[in-house]
């Protein structure tokens, strides 16, 4: 798996077009750095995103399950969620390449306990 460079956090902000609101970043990456540059991201559900790393990113996990989990995006303009996903299916999208040029590790978000149901 290729690495990303970590990118420039511009500002960080909150997404209000998801409820509850999303927690995200305005980033500036390394134009000549590898990988940031134009190429296929992909999500999960075989959702292919063609060009540069994004420049407002921001995302949620939420684990429902022994191996379920709710899914939020923020990637520039586009608002996505997926609200039963397992962890294979997150593992094999490009999420673990962008978090980790942020410096979070994915597989220490998909261990999380299992969220409780609001009453």
């Amino acid at each position: 798996m290729q690495q990303l460079p970590p990118p420039e956090i511009v500002r960080c902000f909150f997404e209000t077009r998801f409820t509850p609101h999303l927690a995200a970043m305005e980033l500036r990456w390394d134009s000549d750095a590898p990988g940031a540059a134009e190429q296929a991201w992909h999500l999960p559900d075989s959702l292919c995103l063609r060009g540069p790393a994004p420049e407002r990113f921001g995302v949620t996990l939420y684990r429902r399950g022994p191996d379920r989990y709710e899914l939020r995006v923020l990637w520039n303009r586009l608002c996505l969620t997926w609200e039963d996903l397992s962890r294979s299916e997150i593992m094999a999208s490009s999420l673990a390449l962008l978090l980790g040029a942020l410096g979070t590790d994915l597989w220490h978000l998909l261990d999380q306990p299992v969220a409780a149901e609001a009453a």
